[in-house]
C-alpha cells in the first residue's frame, strides 16, 4: 500500500511538472492605476502574472477610481519572464457621450 502511495505521488508530480506556463511582468509607472488582466484585478505598479496554459493573448486594462482609462491586448505565446511596460497616454480619455457635428447650411 505504501509503495502504491509513493508511486502515485511521483506520477502526479511528473505530470504536473510537464505543464509549461508563461509568466510575464507588467509595469505601470502610475502607482494609482489598478491593473486588470482579463477583467481580474492583479495589482498596481509592478505585477508578476502567470498566464494559464493554452492561452495566447491577455487583455490588460488600467482603471482609475473604478473607471477603465486604457486597455490593450498582448500576444504572450512564447514569452518567458518578459517585462511589459504599460504607458498610458496623458491625453487618453474614453468618451461616453455622442458628439454632434453641426454644419452650417444656407
Amino acid at each position: 500500500m505504501f509503495k502504491f502511495f509513493i508511486s502515485s505521488c511521483l506520477a502526479v508530480c511528473c505530470l504536473t511538472s510537464c505543464k509549461s506556463t508563461t509568466s510575464v511582468s507588467l509595469l505601470c509607472d502610475e502607482q494609482h492605476v489598478e491593473l486588470y488582466v482579463d477583467d481580474e484585478y492583479v495589482g498596481r505598479g509592478l505585477v508578476n502574472y502567470i498566464v494559464p496554459k493554452g492561452q495566447d493573448n491577455i487583455r490588460v486594462s488600467c482603471r482609475e477610481n473604478g473607471v477603465e482609462v486604457y486597455s490593450r491586448s498582448f500576444y504572450v505565446k512564447g514569452m518567458k519572464s518578459q517585462l511589459i511596460e504599460i504607458t498610458i497616454p496623458k491625453d487618453y480619455r474614453y468618451s461616453s457621450r455622442q458628439s454632434i457635428i453641426k454644419s452650417k447650411v444656407k
